[in-house]
């Protein structure tokens, strides 16, 4: 349902076909929060003009095909309002990296690391896209731009968290790899020597 209420939102601010909420929101404007195909943007649309939420219009074009654009209907801005000013539940957890984490006992030691590395560089360019995102949004101080940029610090803040939980990660797994082998060649096997009657 957080889709219906996003798409609400860009609509307020302004008219915009299915396509423009895909390229100019969903993948630039709110891609560090909430993403969403093109097939289910255009779902969305559909249901929100049956509940009269949005209205929309044909607007001809010249050299492409027509385009539906959409608009916030009065009664779309107060469900928007509604939606707005009641508190979000937590959302569920389900990360299947800490899931293949936690049975990733049975794997060798170096490709356990190998999996928290990788996970390190994916999470290490995801940082640095969201600060470059927040050095490069307009400094003005709407509430629009500050709420805005609120929500790519909070993202920040996320990644940053796993980074740290992932550089804890990699130096108790290394610590427990190394004693582990450091106790392995510890115990050296006893050699059968005969004993000879001379």
């Amino acid at each position: 349902m957080s889709l219906d209420y996003a798409i609400l939102g860009f609509l307020r601010e302004q008219e915009m076909s299915g396509y423009d909420l895909k390229t100019l929101c969903f993948d630039h404007d709110v891609e560090h929060v909430w993403s969403a195909d093109q097939a289910q943007i255009y779902r969305t649309l559909e249901r929100l003009e049956q509940r009269r939420l949005v209205s929309a219009r044909v607007q001809r074009q010249h050299s492409r095909p027509d385009r539906k654009v959409y608009a916030l209907t009065s009664r779309g801005a107060e469900e928007l309002d509604r939606w707005a000013a009641t508190p979000a539940p937590l959302r569920p957890v389900r990360d299947p990296f800490l899931l293949q984490l936690r049975f990733a006992a049975g794997l060798p030691y170096d490709d356990t690391l190998g999996l928290l590395r990788s996970r390190r560089a994916e999470l290490q360019r995801r940082l640095g896209h969201l600060r470059e995102r927040l050095a490069s949004e307009r400094r003005g101080e709407s509430r629009d731009a500050v709420l805005h940029r609120l929500t790519l610090e909070s993202s920040i803040a996320s990644v940053r968290a796993d980074i740290d939980f992932i550089d804890g990660a990699l130096e108790t797994l290394t610590h427990l790899m190394e004693q582990e082998r450091s106790a392995a060649s510890d115990v050296q096997p006893r050699l059968f020597v005969p004993h000879t009657v001379g």
